[in-house]
């Protein structure tokens, strides 16, 4: 065991001259908490290989018996994203998007953020509408929705190039991020040549959920929540390894590990309360 992160283990495979990372999901069979639970630097583990892919190996424990070393199971799928703790599919039903009027009450959130910024009609067309949605002579391939809102918790996104740490992005101070290669509209670069101009873009929007207590009981809790959205790259934006479907918001949660195009770096959702 080399070292260990929030979203998982780096480990030297014993044969290979390359490391692996073994992902908080693939730890044990059951939830993991924290890595450091599970596995301590310098431990020895036996791990199987998921996926080999330009340098990198995602490997498993909860794959391999570390008693024995016996496979417990056939390959599986890079790990799947998980689940918000309490959301259920009858939860998430009552799930909406917030209005214009919800988001000027105040969110049930420690802090209470800025009044959102007024914001242009990008509903137009034409000439007209690439016109309105332009920064440095640049039409932007986004436009933010009515529900943006700067977030309250002090998200980060924390860069890794292989075990190497880079500078963190602070990404509480705006309601949106455009990702890409044109940095005359970026607010995070990408310069990897797999990527796009336009990218992706990181999306902070406010969301309501009604929750029932008992018959009459009901009371709707608002946050601030993180999203990803490909807009249309060529060669994919990544959440835990597995390619997100372009033009559609996908909701990011703490620790999830982003990667775009075929870069090597990764990048890690945290705030300022996450657990080291």
């Amino acid at each position: 065991m080399l070292s260990i992160k929030p979203y998982g283990a780096f480990v030297e495979y014993e044969g290979c001259a390359i490391h692996g990372l073994v992902h908080i999901s693939q730890l044990r069979r059951e939830r993991v908490e924290a890595v450091e639970d599970v596995v301590s630097v310098g431990d020895t583990i036996k791990v199987k290989v998921l996926q080999a892919e330009d340098g990198r190996l995602s490997l498993s424990m909860k794959s391999v018996d570390q008693a024995t070393g016996a496979d417990l199971g056939g390959d599986e799928p890079p790990p799947r994203r998980r689940q918000r703790d309490g959301d259920d599919e009858a939860e998430l039903a009552t799930m909406q998007w917030g209005t214009a009027e919800k988001n000027q009450l105040a969110p049930l959130e420690h802090e209470e953020p800025e009044a959102p910024k007024q914001k242009a009609n990008f509903e137009a067309t034409g000439k007209l509408a690439a016109e309105s949605n332009m920064v440095n002579g640049v039409v932007l391939k986004w436009a933010e929705p009515p529900d943006a809102q700067k977030p309250v918790k002090r998200w980060r996104l924390y860069v890794f190039k292989g075990k190497e740490a880079l500078e963190p992005f602070h990404i509480h101070r705006q309601s949106g991020y455009l990702l890409g290669r044109d940095r005359r509209v970026a607010d995070i670069p990408l310069d990897h040549p797999s990527c796009t101009s336009q990218h992706a873009v990181l999306q902070f929007r406010m969301t309501t959920k009604l929750e029932r207590f008992a018959p009459g009981d009901e009371r709707e809790t608002r946050l601030v929540r993180p999203y990803l959205m490909d807009l249309g790259s060529t060669n994919g934006s990544y959440i835990n390894g597995e390619r997100v479907e372009p033009q559609k918001y996908v909701e990011l949660l703490e620790k999830d590990v982003l990667r775009f195009g075929y870069s090597s770096r990764e990048y890690v959702m945290l705030h300022a309360e996450s657990q080291d």
